[in-house]
């Protein structure tokens, strides 16, 4: 039969086990295997050197019994020293008596000679997947010629063990690493994308708006954007959130009207366990989650005038309670607001607070209907047009004459979010190069621009699909007729009627 472990090592194992499946971080773990082993096995020093696979050096990673000057000298290249052999050959060594082995180097100088004993050095290799990654070595002084056969056997047994943890340490460090990067890129993708650079529009109003954004990103002034729905409000809050020294910290929404007034409180400012029936845990608020970055309060018009009060508290002294908590919670936060409503109508009414007001209404920004910036229409519906091509995978070059004539004409109540859902519907629709009139909502048919919104019948319909086709003809003929009809397969005579029918100038072409 084999030779069995002694009892003491069997313990010495399983409290190795219980390190590993324990210890918080590679570290810790390594530092109790060392200290476990200099208790059990009455050792000098221990230490656990590992492979530097750039540079091809052995270093210390951890040690038991050494200072750290000391083991900042344990420094070997491969084959040096009874290390650097052991890393290299993947062999195991015991050396009885270091005072007479010619190839200890006494690297770290912190052996000293110990009368009537004699140090023994036993250095097995960490290997992992068959390639060597390190070494465990231990001094212990021994009387005679004692074996050190069940410590090496011990060492044997434990260093596949450390070895599987540090290869499962180095992989959480790589995937960490990996997602702190992936991190830093979304953030800086994020920075890119809100950039008021990239933000569409060259009307005067939009100029006016970049300047303003640009002006008060860099402080931490309250922020007030008014305007209404679908012009942009986030969009801006962002591109001022990117712009300042936040910018790497968090920006935190919170849509006011999303949430019943009984739930608001506790999103907003957190809530203690046992705050209320169904408070099960503890629930860290919005502005804790925002400390040092932004939090942007999106539809302030609609805040319940009960906790307008908390509000106007936290912009004031930047200190607010968890619901249902004593402790006073300081916060560093940047608070960017935003609303559709008219304020001032509010206050008269008494569901806003004065002094709430002027405390948000510190440097307000305003957005303009897209009524009010005809200009920009069209570079908006262009950008559009090229995002959802991208996604769609679709290949449409352009948007027809009387396309572009119904969207300049239309009123766009839904103002910038009802022109992309328009440009979104019309790209799904389209199955050729060009976005016609036909691919636009019905709503956009309308007599004048003051009507109000009307189905377009099927003659319309034939009408404009005609009209477009009439128009792409003398396009691409430079606005000579008659190869515009040739084109379209037509008489002259037939082409000069529809000109005529549908006001067409071929010299504008």
């Amino acid at each position: 039969m084999g030779k069995t472990i002694p009892e003491e090592q069997i313990e010495m194992l399983q409290a190795t086990t219980n390190i590993l499946a324990e210890a918080a971080d590679r570290d810790q773990m390594l530092r109790s295997i060392l200290k476990m082993l200099s208790e059990k096995l009455k050792l000098d020093y221990g230490t656990i050197t590992l492979l530097d696979e750039s540079t091809k050096m052995i270093n210390i990673s951890l040690a038991h019994g050494l200072s750290q000057q000391a083991q900042e000298l344990g420094r070997y290249r491969l084959g040096e020293g009874i290390t650097g052999k052991v890393v290299q050959t993947g062999r195991s060594v015991i050396i009885p008596d270091i005072e007479r082995e010619n190839g200890f180097l006494h690297r770290t100088g912190a052996r000293l000679r110990s009368p009537g004993h004699q140090t023994a050095f036993l250095c097995v290799p960490i290997k992992f997947e068959g390639k060597t990654i390190g070494a465990l070595s231990v001094d212990k002084k021994v009387s005679g010629h004692r074996s050190l056969d069940d410590d090496l056997r011990i060492l044997k047994i434990m260093a596949p063990m450390i070895a599987q943890a540090i290869k499962l340490t180095r992989r959480v460090e790589k995937e960490k690493k990996n997602l702190e990067d992936e991190n830093l890129r979304l953030k800086q993708d994020l920075k890119h994308r809100f950039d008021v650079n990239n933000m569409v529009g060259n009307s005067n109003a939009m100029q006016e708006v970049y300047r303003m954004t640009e002006q008060v990103a860099e402080s931490a002034t309250t922020v007030l954007i008014r305007g209404e729905s679908g012009t942009g409000k986030e969009l801006v809050a962002h591109a001022i959130h990117y712009g300042s020294p936040r910018a790497q910290k968090p920006f935190i929404k919170v849509n006011c009207n999303a949430f019943p007034e009984s739930l608001l409180e506790s999103e907003l400012f957190g809530h203690e366990k046992g705050a209320f029936t169904g408070a099960l845990e503890r629930k860290i608020g919005r502005f804790e989650w925002a400390h040092d970055g932004t939090l942007f309060l999106d539809e302030i018009g609609d805040f319940p005038v009960s906790i307008q009060i908390k509000l106007l508290r936290v912009l004031q002294t930047r200190e607010f309670e968890r619901l249902g908590g004593r402790k006073t919670i300081h916060t560093n936060v940047r608070i960017i607001v935003a609303t559709h409503k008219n304020l001032e109508e509010a206050i008269k009414h008494k569901t806003f607070r004065e002094d709430l007001y002027y405390r948000v209404n510190v440097f307000p920004i305003y957005l303009p209907p897209l009524r009010e910036r005809k200009d920009d229409i069209m570079l908006l519906a262009d950008c559009f047009l090229e995002k959802f091509c991208r996604e769609s995978k679709k290949n449409i070059n352009r948007i027809s004459t009387p396309a572009i004539e119904m969207l300049t004409s239309y009123h766009w109540p839904g103002n910038v979010r009802e022109l992309e859902n328009c440009i979104e519907r019309a790209v799904l629709l389209c199955r050729e190069g060009v976005i016609r009139s036909e691919h636009l909502p019905p709503s956009l048919r309308m007599a004048d621009t003051d009507a109000i919104p009307r189905p377009g019948s099927f003659q319309e319909i034939i009408e404009n699909q005609e009209k477009e086709l009439v128009i792409d003809a003398l396009k691409k003929s430079r606005g000579y007729q008659k190869k515009a009809a040739a084109v379209l397969g037509l008489t002259e005579r037939i082409f000069n009627y529809k000109i005529q029918k549908y006001g067409i100038t071929p010299k504008s072409y």
